[in-house]
């Protein structure tokens, strides 16, 4: 059988994460990879490589356009860099309608592009591919604490917020604020956030470490809207959801993008005037509310904190619900199931559901 070209070119670490298991896992298949890193109008790779394949995989779109400035004009594949469905930008630009072939992480993603698009032809359910490393993890948690300096006979505590804290002092790893008494802390801030964590006094973990193992050692999981919430709940571990008055890309916040909006400025305008107080996790464009676990105000989080650990259970029906909707079959086998429908699509055109 034929080899078919293919490369999967990335430019954050973000979307690095999101791609590399699938890249590993093409190479058990007849395709020819390569991996990429495509920065600014340079390529930077792994490898001497004198021209990009005519079959891009991409999580984002910035390397989409960087590529199609250098002058390549083929067929690309989107994949979802994350499980939280809660950001105003999924499936609002034209780039997601043009894709060739997009995975959905899970069912809820797919109500959303049915919502802004019912005639979108082009979409699979697919998973996100850095859950198989979760779903497989195992940790020492005794070397783990140890490492990390924490109690390993107390719970741990992991903070994990979306970004945005560079625009906002109320919002992602600022309001770290909050949690200066809480004991058994670790703190994971989104790779954007990176430099302004390290002006905080408190645990985080060099920022190539894996937080795959933070969330299985961990007892209870915080954050605000990030998909780690998600894949907290894949592992049934408690989650706290912490009301912000503004989400960096969640509506009411107004879009800084200058890329053209697929959606209607009537649609925009009726998920700007939702009642935040009351819903707080609607989900943008549908009917649903993503709510996961516990909520509260960041000035709350000692109080939830201790409500969480007397009752674990509380919300267990909501993470299961959540896990299963956020992220389509988690089973281990995402990356194989995506890569068998990347090349079925690559040698008959079809797109079959698997």
């Amino acid at each position: 059988m034929n080899k078919i070209d293919i490369d999967f070119i990335w430019s954050s670490q973000k979307e690095y994460f999101s791609l590399k298991p699938l890249y590993e896992e093409s190479k058990n298949f007849s395709l020819e990879t390569r991996f990429f890193k495509v920065h600014r109008n340079k390529i930077r790779n792994f490898f001497s490589i004198p021209q990009l394949a005519n079959n891009v995989v991409i999580s984002h779109n910035e390397p989409l356009n960087r590529i199609k400035k250098m002058g390549w004009n083929g067929c690309y594949i989107y994949v979802e860099h994350g499980l939280g469905p809660m950001k105003y930008y999924t499936y609002k630009y034209p780039f997601f309608h043009s894709a060739d072939l997009l995975f959905y992480p899970g069912e809820v993603f797919k109500r959303k592009m049915e919502a802004i698009n019912p005639k979108f032809k082009n979409g699979l359910l697919g998973g996100y591919p850095k859950m198989d490393e979760l779903y497989s993890q195992k940790i020492d948690k005794s070397k783990l604490c140890k490492e990390y300096n924490l109690n390993p006979n107390k719970p741990v505590i992991l903070f994990a917020p979306s970004w945005g804290g560079k625009y906002s002092k109320e919002s992602g790893i600022n309001n770290i604020k909050y949690f200066k008494d809480i004991d058994n802390l670790i703190v994971v801030p989104h790779p954007a956030d990176y430099k302004i964590a390290k002006r905080y006094n408190v645990l985080i973990p060099n920022e190539d470490e894996n937080i795959n193992q933070i969330i299985c050692l961990s007892d209870l999981v915080i954050s605000d809207v990030s998909s780690v919430l998600a894949e907290a709940c894949l592992l049934d571990k408690p989650v706290i959801q912490i009301i912000l008055d503004v989400n960096a890309g969640c509506f009411p916040q107004k879009d800084k993008s200058k890329n053209e909006s697929w959606i209607s400025e009537e649609v925009i305008k009726a998920e700007t005037l939702i009642d935040r107080e009351s819903r707080p996790f609607k989900i943008p464009y549908i009917d649903e509310d993503w709510v996961l676990g516990h909520m509260c105000k960041p000035n709350k989080i000692n109080e939830t904190i201790q409500l969480v650990l007397k009752e674990p259970k509380k919300y267990q029906k909501n993470r299961k619900y959540w896990a299963k909707q956020s992220c389509w079959k988690f089973d281990g086998n995402i990356s194989c199931r995506m890569i068998k429908m990347i090349e079925q699509y690559l040698r008959s055109g079809k797109r079959i559901q698997l």
